[in-house]
């Protein structure tokens, strides 16, 4: 039987499976596998909020699960991680241990424990994919085991979008393993199943920006959303001669995850003091910051909000409000509402100009149109820096380092990707520009002493790839035996929905 020859971006993962998983996956025999790319984030948010705009691209990394069906009820995980990441992760154990026998999934306190007693605490990053899937709908009961490994290909520095990546290659190769939805695979669904796992599980806030730039963002491309009651998505080409640099500067976390979560946070705090407002004047409340003109906030709105407050007064105010974000909240620490506010309502402006510009220079190929639309950037950087207290000295310096090239050297404009939370800075620059920030990047990575690098490309998302099957070795003489009562070569499905 003739089986499909392997794409371009997965040959490092099958290379790598022939050499770190041969004595654990069947290499002569079908397996699935998918991958997700990393994402930076350009303009818009750290809050999807109704109203707001938010930009993105993949990053030329990925995370690749492989999957392969066993014929008895066994299930074993592997991680594969360098000897500098602390060697590999594994766990092995039954799909009775993952789920009753009725078919839901076990609860998450027995699973937790369990895994927790194994020292494999880690493995709730799986489970998270599994519920999400299962409470979306997109998911059957494995009647069978399997084999999966999992290769984190992104740089070892924090962010990326790391979260929302591996959490949708895990999505793509369960899906693909229980034979569901073979045939079509749904990036909003995806990254709605991914979000839902990761809040429900992990306690974990993740966007619908990273989710779905990790399934459905296009080469060359840039994704758009509008955070609208139904999310309006769309792929704008980059211009030619015009590149994002996503630099990694390998510094680690540069942020305390409190303080970025205060910018979300602080900002639905603010929203809930606006909107109590409204409604005792009243008026329709509004359905997030973008809602709101900057004419509007400057014209009476901002005065509904307290420049300053603690959690604890917010709380004692709104007892009752219990979405996802409220959990988030600390009793003690004092959040900047106003300031936070500003910024949402202004980002979303900002991240609008950033599009219209880029799209006139697309069509006109006049500089102007590509000055305004790194201005947007700049903006964005320092609204982060100035209202949301976002201002790592290191990104500062490296900042400097881009203006002093300025347009001369072929830099427009940077911004912190994730909003700061993470050591990547996505710079606008016209091709010609990429050599010159390379020469910046290794003078700055020399003095810090890091492995600071320029991320390659753009990525295609998981999702609209969906999963390879095939066969990685064929080997004529191979054994027809078990292999440990190893993988079957059909897939296994049930007909019990989630």
């Amino acid at each position: 039987m003739a089986h499909p020859s392997l794409p371009a971006s997965l040959l490092p993962f099958a290379a790598l499976l022939k050499g770190a998983a041969a004595d654990f996956l069947q290499l002569d025999a079908p397996l699935y596998i998918a991958r997700a790319p990393g994402a930076a984030d350009l303009v818009g948010g750290p809050a999807e909020m109704l109203g707001g705009v938010s930009a993105s691209i993949a990053i030329g990394r990925s995370v690749y699960c492989a999957i392969q069906n066993r014929r008895d009820e066994r299930v074993r995980v592997r991680i594969l991680r360098g000897v500098a990441g602390g060697g590999n992760l594994e766990w092995s154990g039954k799909i009775s241990t993952l789920y009753t026998k009725k078919g839901p999934p076990r609860s998450l306190v027995v699973l937790k424990q369990q895994f927790e007693n194994d020292g494999a605490g880690w493995m709730m990053e799986m489970v998270a994919a599994m519920i999400g899937l299962r409470r979306t709908h997109q998911l059957n009961t494995p009647k069978v085991g399997f084999d999966l490994v999992m290769w984190d290909q992104l740089p070892a520095s924090d962010g990326h979008a790391r979260a929302a990546s591996r959490a949708t290659a895990l999505s793509l190769a369960f899906k693909a393993s229980t034979g569901l939805d073979k045939k079509r695979v749904d990036g909003v669904r995806v990254a709605r199943a991914v979000a839902y796992g990761q809040q429900e599980v992990l306690d974990r806030l993740i966007g619908l920006t990273p989710t779905l730039t990790a399934g459905v963002a296009r080469t060359g491309c840039l994704l758009t959303i509008d955070h609208n009651l139904d999310p309006v998505m769309n792929w704008v080409p980059l211009p030619d001669h015009v590149s994002i640099g996503v630099v990694d500067l390998g510094l680690g976390s540069l942020v305390p995850a409190a303080a970025l979560d205060a910018v979300v946070v602080g900002a639905q705090m603010a929203l809930e003091r606006l909107n109590a407002a409204l409604v005792k004047a009243k008026q329709n409340p509004r359905g997030g910051w973008g809602q709101v003109t900057p004419t509007e906030f400057e014209g009476g709105l901002r005065n509904h909000v307290p420049i300053k407050e603690t959690g604890a007064e917010w709380r004692k105010d709104f007892p009752d409000v219990d979405r996802p974000w409220a959990s988030k909240v600390d009793l003690e620490a004092s959040y900047r509402l106003r300031a936070l506010a500003e910024h949402h309502v202004r980002e979303a402006g900002r991240a609008r100009r950033f599009l219209d510009t880029m799209q006139e220079y697309a069509r006109s190929r006049r500089d102007e149109h590509l000055i305004e639309t790194g201005r947007a950037m700049n903006g964005s950087q320092r609204s982060l820096a100035e209202k949301c207290g976002i201002a790592p000295e290191a990104v500062k310096e490296f900042l400097d380092l881009l203006n002093e090239g300025g347009r001369k050297a072929g830099f427009f404009g940077a911004r912190m990707a994730e909003s700061g939370g993470s050591p990547m800075i996505c710079v606008l620059a016209q091709a010609s520009g990429l050599e010159k920030l390379r020469e910046i990047l290794r003078d700055y990575s020399k003095k810090h002493k890091t492995h600071a690098a320029l991320l390659p490309g753009t990525g295609q998302g998981g999702v609209l790839t969906a999963w390879w099957e095939g066969v990685l070795e064929t080997l004529e003489d191979a054994d027809d035996g078990d292999r440990d009562a190893g993988p079957s070569k059909a897939v296994v499905a049930s007909d019990d929905d989630a």
